[in-house]
């Protein structure tokens, strides 16, 4: 079993090597040659709760934590899937008491009236067992940044906020109590808010779904006149984490859990989640998330297909092979 294992970890490495040096252009082969293959790890960084969007010739992909440049939330562009660059880190920590002082976690962008509103969750120092995390918001004026603090968004203790905007033009923002909140709301549960302002939640959670004893990194899909709720569960440290659904007609619900399975682990990608989901500029969906390695060193940035057919929504992944990204 040792020689098994020191097998898959050395041929992770490779992989791992082999698309570290797919994000660079051959000194001996101009630019104009255009890959067509993508392999996972996207980006070989610890880069966890991925997030993707498409703005002016660019797919941005923005993670959880520290970026190289001193700031927090890493951005990362790439023009086709495949090479991607560094931008920046799209906001700075506040003061220790300040409610965005640690813990940047999973941020999503969504562009309002020609701004950018990015939501993510943070917290102050010295609250136990991440009690202090809450939902809150920066601005920008471009997608690339820099995006100012406005506050928090949601009072009590949360993380991942999924905004979605149905198509009568309201807005609902999804996300998971954290543990350690005062409201009477449970810990590892999913609830939902009416947004009256995209700084305003209404104030009246609602209980999505309570499936299992934590789910989390909520993200929504409307199709068919169906509302498909995707999200995280299990542990998000070992192999048991992975991404399920449930449909509902309106996006309060209520929901229906199904039995399929979108992402789950397999050999050499482990505990694959906390996800996004879009549309690239050809018109197919995809899933992007984070897995670990075999060895569990970190959480890289992932892409695969994702299929809806029917009710049921089916992914290519966790691919680690090369892929074809126009298949």
């Amino acid at each position: 079993m040792k020689i098994i294992n020191k097998f898959i970890g050395l041929f992770y490495l490779a992989m791992v090597l082999i698309t570290s040096g797919c994000h660079q252009v051959s000194k001996s082969h101009p630019a104009n040659i255009v890959s067509t293959t993508y392999t996972n790890p996207i980006i070989p960084k610890y880069l966890a709760d991925p997030y993707m969007r498409y703005e002016n010739g660019y797919y941005y992909l923005f993670a959880t934590g520290g970026a190289e440049d001193g700031r927090f939330i890493p951005i990362h562009r790439s023009k086709d899937l495949i090479k991607w660059e560094f931008v920046r880190g799209a906001v700075a920590n506040g003061e220790k008491t300040d409610w965005n002082y640690k813990n940047f976690w999973a941020p999503e962008v969504y562009k309002i009236k020609n701004k950018f509103y990015l939501y993510y969750s943070a917290s102050p120092e010295g609250l136990p067992d991440n009690s202090g995390n809450r939902v809150g918001l920066a601005i920008a004026e471009s997608i690339q940044g820099p995006y100012k603090n406005v506050g928090r968004v949601i009072p009590h203790a949360s993380i991942d906020g999924h905004v979605f905007f149905d198509t009568d033009s309201t807005m609902t923002i999804f996300y998971t109590i954290e543990r350690g909140n005062k409201d009477g709301l449970v810990a590892g549960q999913i609830y939902a808010d009416k947004l009256l302002t995209p700084t305003q939640v209404e104030g009246k959670p609602i209980q999505i779904i309570s499936h299992h004893a934590w789910q989390e990194g909520p993200f929504i899909l409307h199709r068919n006149n169906k509302y498909y709720l995707t999200y995280s569960c299990g542990g998000w440290t070992d192999s048991t984490y992975h991404v399920r659904y449930a449909i509902g007609t309106k996006p309060m619900g209520p929901y229906v859990e199904q039995p399929d399975t979108i992402l789950k682990s397999n050999q050499l990608v482990k505990g694959p989640g906390h996800h996004s989901l879009f549309v690239d500029q050809g018109g197919k969906d995809w899933i992007v998330y984070h897995g670990w390695d075999p060895m569990y060193k970190a959480r890289y940035p992932r892409i695969d297909r994702i299929f809806l057919k029917g009710d049921k929504i089916s992914s290519d992944g966790p691919t680690y092979m090369p892929q074809n990204i126009n298949k």
